[in-house]
């Protein structure tokens, strides 16, 4: 990493001129660098990260209203991947929600409440992507997102937000085609050593429905695509844009 700074401050004190694309691979490199020499600072901004989202997005706890509503608690446990990665698990509790019998039977009767019951899901939980945002493949994603101009209505500002996290979508939340190790771990019998763990790919659903056991389905358009949300997906502040899988169960949302 010294080397690389030097170089770069070397360089430009002579006068010398690069393009952007130079640069990005530079901050990468000492991005790279940093990480694997100090781990104790990942660990504590991945920290902060955890805290800003539990804290300041969910309000878990805090008596106000977070992206998903009224969150009463959280429980969360920090596990590595083989990498090393951090990553968070997560379930999230919003306050008044039901026991699951009770949840379950209110879907089947009440057919108001389970339309407005798929109405919440769908906006804290997307299984698609659209389409008609145009995408292209050679272009990379911009490490943060997009920010308001004053010139910008917030309906305007409201779908370059929504562009942006179809993008990041596309590009963090696909479940790799090929599977990963992961994928086959605890795989222990014929009949399933070769089936994916997650699932993947998933069967479509056209549009929402309740199955005749109370259960939701959401709708999905795409089979390899992981459970999002665009409010996380689109955080500037905390340049996230990572994978994120989401879930509901009928008595919790969960986050891995």
């Amino acid at each position: 990493m010294y080397d690389v700074l030097q170089i770069r401050k070397s360089s430009l004190a002579n006068g010398i001129e690069y393009s952007g694309d130079i640069f990005a691979a530079s901050n990468s490199t000492i991005r790279e660098a940093t990480v694997t020499s100090n781990p104790v600072a990942v660990a504590e901004f991945f920290h902060h990260t955890c805290d800003a989202v539990l804290d300041g997005l969910l309000a878990s706890g805090r008596g106000g209203t977070g992206i998903l509503g009224d969150v009463s608690n959280h429980y969360g446990v920090v596990d590595t991947n083989g990498r090393g990665m951090l990553h968070l698990h997560a379930i999230v509790w919003l306050r008044g929600n039901l026991a699951f019998s009770a949840l379950r039977n209110r879907i089947l009767d009440d057919a108001d409440f389970a339309t407005r019951m798929i109405r919440y899901l769908e906006s804290i939980i997307i299984q698609g992507i659209d389409e008609s945002i145009p995408h292209d493949a050679e272009v990379n994603l911009p490490t943060t997102g997009p920010l308001a101009c004053d010139s910008q209505s917030d309906h305007d500002y409201h779908l370059t937000l929504t562009h942006d996290s179809n993008l990041v979508a596309r590009s963090k939340q696909m479940h790799s085609k090929n599977h990963f190790a992961t994928c086959l771990k605890y795989r222990v019998n014929n009949r399933a050593r070769h089936s994916c763990r997650f699932g993947m790919p998933r069967e479509l659903v056209p549009s929402s429905k309740v199955d005749d056991l109370g259960v939701i389905h959401l709708a999905r358009n795409h089979p390899w695509i992981n459970p999002w949300n665009p409010a996380i997906a689109q955080l500037p502040p905390l340049q996230s844009r990572h994978f994120l899988d989401r879930n509901c169960r009928q008595s919790a949302v969960t986050d891995q």
